[in-house]
């Protein structure tokens, strides 16, 4: 494994989509600090500087198939609750791979995948993790830190290694009890709650899982509905 630590960078997610083509597998650029911090849905990320993780993986896949391309993404979602597990901090994870502890945020990923043919090829995995910090901008809705969840303060730098190798270690064992696993830390599962759809209709529903394809199961009054990324909000 190759880390790299940059002091300023405008997005270590950016920085290696531009650079694909010359990265190696297991590659993590680190940064202390981010001036274009990159989140889900064309969000921006915002972390204080030196205060949290944020870094971004390169994985090269050999013969995974793309039709489960999701599974990546609950493995490195586990691997993130499973660090966290061991600071004594239980979290869920909210559909498809933002990690909450209650219903406060504490980390956000992005994923992007490059598939060839039937097989998936590559991917950039950007992670931000809240360590420290202790107070956040307005329009962040919900968030929390590690140190705002255990009272203890800790050094990033160091954090990053056993952070990689809980994600890297579901990433290997990868297997049909992974899915299985990532249901059993879905957030809000089977509890009636509030969603909005991508019309902005609103309708109450429970979830009940998450088909293969990576869409979310919602079960409502009229039966069940399917949700691909982007076209439910809760």
């Amino acid at each position: 494994m190759k880390i790299k630590w940059y002091n300023t960078i405008d997005s270590t997610f950016s920085a290696m989509e531009r650079s694909r083509g010359e990265l190696s597998h297991l590659e993590v650029w680190a940064a202390r600090f981010q001036s274009a911090g990159v989140g889900q849905r064309g969000n921006v990320w915002s972390s204080r500087e030196g205060e949290n993780l944020t870094f971004s993986i390169y994985l090269r896949h050999n013969g995974f198939p793309a039709t489960d391309q999701f599974l990546a993404c609950q493995a490195i979602s586990l691997g993130i609750c499973n660090y966290l597990s061991g600071k004594g901090v239980e979290a869920r994870i909210k559909w498809p791979n933002d990690i909450y502890v209650g219903d406060k945020k504490i980390c956000g990923i992005l994923i992007r995948h490059s598939v060839a043919a039937a097989t998936l090829t590559d991917s950039v995995v950007g992670i931000g993790l809240n360590i420290n910090q202790d107070s956040f901008p307005q329009w962040i809705p919900n968030p929390t830190s590690l140190f705002l969840e255990t009272g203890r303060r800790y050094e990033p730098e160091e954090e990053l290694q056993p952070l990689l190798d809980c994600i890297l270690g579901e990433y290997d064992s990868i297997s049909h009890r992974t899915a299985g696993r990532y249901m059993d830390r879905l957030y809000l599962k089977d509890i009636s709650h509030s969603f909005s759809d991508a019309a902005g209709n609103r309708f109450d529903g429970i979830i009940r899982g998450v088909k293969t394809d990576g869409r979310l199961e919602v079960e409502t009054a009229a039966g069940f509905r399917y949700f691909a990324f982007k076209e439910i909000a809760y």
